[in-house]
């Protein structure tokens, strides 16, 4: 039988409960990277300065849940229930990670570290990737229609290979969806 937690906030990593539900919960702090998160439901909750790094995300589900500071590498989001997928990163490391074939229409990434982060296959109308690091990111088949991809740093993105349109992007970004052509760009 599923445990229920409804608006606590968890301080300790000992008192997460692998495969229960959380609503409206806080977890602060916590170091969650050796605990699966698997089967577990998220709702309507926060992360703030927690380290998931590697940690199982089979089934996880997270609807509402916003990560702020949060060190979660190597994740692979692919994994987790699709169902009502609804995520917000601010200030958060993901390098390595993986959203392969995700819907990520209700979702933002601002401010976060993405390097080698896999968004291959996406459906990403409307994300924002505000301010984020992008080196390395791998956009391929990737549907980045009306996305925000101002400020963002280490910008390549294929427009033959992606939908871009009406994305909106800065001039000093126009270099990272021309790469491909050898251009030089001169202010």
């Amino acid at each position: 039988m599923r445990q229920d937690f409804y608006d606590i906030v968890f301080e300790q990593s000992s008192d997460f409960v692998i495969g229960a539900s959380y609503e409206c919960c806080q977890f602060t702090g916590l170091d969650l990277s050796a605990i699966p998160l698997k089967q577990s439901r998220f709702i309507d909750c926060s992360f703030t300065e927690c380290n998931l790094s590697n940690t199982s995300l089979v089934e996880a589900q997270f609807q509402g849940v916003q990560f702020n500071n949060c060190k979660l590498l190597g994740l692979h989001f692919e994994y987790a229930n699709p169902f009502g997928f609804a995520v917000q990163f601010v200030h958060c490391f993901l390098k390595h990670a993986s959203f392969y074939q995700m819907n990520l229409q209700n979702s933002s990434f601002l401010n976060c570290e993405l390097e080698g982060v896999d968004f291959t296959e996406i459906k990403a109308v409307g994300t924002s990737f505000e301010r984020s690091n992008l080196l390395g990111a791998i956009f391929e088949k990737s549907d980045l229609r009306k996305a925000n991809l101002n400020g963002v740093q280490h910008l390549s993105i294929d427009p033959e290979l992606n939908s871009v349109k009406e994305a909106r992007i800065q001039i000093a970004q126009l270099p990272g969806l021309l790469a491909k052509y050898g251009l030089h760009i001169l202010d």
